[in-house]
């Protein structure tokens, strides 16, 4: 990862390296700031921020937890972080 990216941006191209970008490749929060090494409340509250502005969707597994996409949007965002 490049180091001059925002945080947050490291949290969006963190899903995007783990290939999350469909719901059956969904990825948890706390998936996200293990590989952060970041608190995951507040990995949390960044994905969500995201899904708000429509970068990523969320969703509850089976086992009640939530996981996290990126959409079409994210993607872009994600690509457009390298030019």
């Amino acid at each position: 990862m490049r180091d001059e990216l925002p945080f947050p941006d490291k949290v969006l191209q963190t899903l995007h390296n783990l290939c999350a970008t469909a719901a059956d490749l969904a990825k948890r929060g706390d998936e996200v700031a293990r590989i952060l090494q970041h608190d995951p409340a507040e990995i949390e509250r960044i994905l969500d921020d995201y899904k708000n502005r429509g970068f990523a969707e969320s969703f509850y597994d089976n086992e009640g937890k939530k996981r996290y996409y990126l959409t079409g949007k994210g993607i872009i965002k994600v690509c457009s972080l390298f030019t």
